[in-house]
């Protein structure tokens, strides 16, 4: 190969050049040129690749989640269930509750209606969908890291509200999405900047979900939905 080269007209051209003294500065300055090219060509190719450290849309991973068993513990609380769609079924204080558009406390073969607060539960995998989805998080050892801007997170956690959310646009809340085996299996919501904001009050406020049995859980809500204002 290297006696192909050094026959080369080409080559042999500009060993020529770079032997005279005369065109030896021009020689330099060509090969300078093509260096730069190849390297600006390199940089242009390499740049529409994602960063190493860089994972786009793991929101369209939630958005896979239809049904899955889940524990959510915060402030020495816990509370596990099953979600199936929209449908939910939880037990919260040795408490058995189902949610279908409404909350009901089950009562042995009843469903009683409640009016309790279970905001908490909102933090379900669409709204992570919606929360993450359009995001850019930064990979660590373990999870992925994401910044979410605090009036993004009010305006879905919320969802109606008529507060002015123009300064928690300076604020973030830190979202940690952990994975097993390529599937997600936790999620950590640093909620500090959101207790601060919304009540002033600068306690740590993390709230941690494990996620079980994803899109294995059957229709718990059929005999459910038969109970209500009546028996099963």
């Amino acid at each position: 190969m290297f006696k192909r080269i050094k026959g080369n007209k080409t080559f042999i051209k500009i060993k020529e050049l770079w032997q005279n003294d005369k065109t030896h500065p021009f020689v330099v300055l060509g090969l300078w040129l093509v260096f730069f090219v190849i390297a600006i060509l390199f940089v242009r190719g390499t740049a529409n690749h994602p960063n190493a450290n860089s994972e786009n849309n793991i929101g369209t991973d939630f958005n896979t989640i239809k049904s899955y068993s889940f524990s959510y513990q915060y402030e020495n609380n816990e509370i596990n269930g099953n979600v199936y769609n929209d449908k939910i079924e939880f037990i919260l204080d040795n408490h058995r509750y189902y949610y279908n558009e409404n909350l009901y406390l089950v009562n042995g073969d009843t469903l009683v209606k409640q009016d309790l607060n279970y905001d908490i539960l909102k933090i379900n995998s669409i709204m992570l969908n919606n929360l993450l989805g359009k995001l850019t998080g930064v990979k660590n050892d373990g999870f992925t890291r994401y910044l979410v801007p605090l009036d993004r997170f009010i305006n879905l956690f919320e969802i109606d509200t008529d507060a002015d959310l123009s300064l928690a646009m300076n604020y973030n809340i830190v979202v940690d999405v952990y994975k097993k085996d390529n599937i997600i299996n936790k999620v950590v919501l640093d909620l500090t900047n959101y207790r601060i904001f919304r009540f002033n009050n600068n306690s740590p406020y993390q709230v941690s979900i494990y996620f079980y049995n994803i899109n294995k859980i059957n229709d718990f809500g059929k005999d459910f939905d038969k109970a209500v204002g009546g028996n099963l």
